[in-house]
């Protein structure tokens, strides 16, 4: 893309000029690890380690939360916040209480929040586990990541 005229005010020439301010402003990122299952992007990410539930069960899982999960794309930021949070659930698989893993301010408390009302949103309670494994979704975390929710 060519670099936009110094003095010049059309729409097209001041975005980019944006644009490269904010690359310019930006501290460099550390490479993601590469390898393992593919991620639904902007979907809770930490259900892919939880042991005892089959591929299928945390996919149904990560969709289910995902419903109920929204955030604000115009947040600063936001591709690089990762929020952890713990639940205990009912004995039908409803969402009793979310525990952030620890105290998050500024926009990470924003995201921990959203991800906590999607928790905890009857539209998406109960979770979808089988009831043999509701103690191996306990002892679990539940990482939320928009990253793929932003450009």
């Amino acid at each position: 893309m060519q670099r936009p005229l110094e003095g010049s005010t059309t729409v097209q020439n001041t975005l980019e000029r944006l644009r490269l301010q904010q690359a310019q402003n930006q501290p460099p990122r550390p490479p993601q690890p590469q390898g393992g299952a593919p991620r639904q992007q902007g979907a809770p990410e930490g259900t892919a380690s939880l042991p005892g539930l089959t591929r299928g069960e945390i996919d149904g899982l990560s969709n289910r939360i995902s419903e109920c999960w929204s955030v604000d794309a115009g947040m600063l930021g936001l591709a690089d916040i990762t929020v952890e949070l713990r639940v205990r659930l009912r004995p039908d698989g409803s969402v009793v209480q979310v525990i952030p893993l620890r105290a998050y301010t500024g926009r990470e408390q924003v995201v921990a929040e959203q991800a906590r009302r999607a928790l905890l949103s009857p539209q998406c309670n109960p979770l979808p586990i089988p009831r043999e494994k509701l103690a191996t979704v306990e002892a679990s975390v539940f990482r939320f990541s928009p990253r793929g929710l932003v450009r």
